[in-house]
């Protein structure tokens, strides 16, 4: 019999996925990435559908945790979400998801497409047409800069608009080039606050315990 392994916060979707795919496959739960990383390393899946956001993690992560294992035809990997558009398609399938789907799930279409991935795995075709360049803009000391770490382009200027409108042209000419785009899935900003060891304490504040 054939294990799917279903992550969902919902209790209502976790009901209707158990009735629509039981007694023909074993469905396992887990309501978070964090408890279908414990599943994970417990059992074997022919097949994985989670859902994309959770209170405090996304799908990335689950497909980071399969694909580290298993290939796109070993264990596939379906991701719905209410706000599934065309560029978090695109996202997700250059992280490693075999398809996506729009919630809410249609019956009979989802069901073809479950016995697919675990009768004949497949992986959607990327759409040719598009690709979702990521850059990152910052003002520093009055200068707006933007920095795309794919095709290693810094721009700077005085006018944000008009940095951004520089970054679009040179990515749409480097992309008509023939420059591969679209391989960052995620991306993150880290503000850290430095502190040098003999400054003083700011008023009120107290010195955090020393590890002994």
């Amino acid at each position: 019999m054939k294990r799917i392994l279903y992550i969902e916060d919902s209790v209502t979707s976790q009901l209707i996925f158990q009735r629509m795919f039981t007694p023909d496959c074993e469905v396992l739960i887990a309501a978070s990435p964090r408890q279908a990383s414990e599943v994970f390393a417990r059992y074997s899946f022919d097949l994985v559908v989670t859902d994309f956001m959770f209170p405090q993690a996304d799908a990335y992560g689950v497909i980071s945790t399969v694909r580290q294992k298993h290939g796109p035809l070993e264990v596939p990997i379906i991701v719905v979400s209410g706000s599934m558009d065309q560029a978090l398609k695109s996202r997700l399938l250059a992280a490693g998801a075999n398809a996506c789907v729009n919630k809410p799930l249609l019956n009979l279409a989802f069901r073809a497409l479950v016995h697919q991935m675990l009768t004949q795995p497949h992986v959607e075709a990327q759409s040719a047409e598009l690709v979702i360049a990521c850059s990152f803009q910052w003002v520093q000391d009055g200068v707006c800069h933007e920095f795309c770490p794919e095709a290693g382009l810094h721009l700077t200027g005085q006018d944000r608009l008009k940095v951004s409108a520089q970054m679009l042209a040179k990515l749409h000419e480097l992309w008509h080039q023939g420059t591969v785009l679209g391989r960052i899935t995620q991306e993150r900003t880290h503000n850290y606050t430095l502190r040098r060891p003999d400054a003083a304490l700011p008023p009120g504040s107290t010195e955090a315990p020393k590890p002994h």
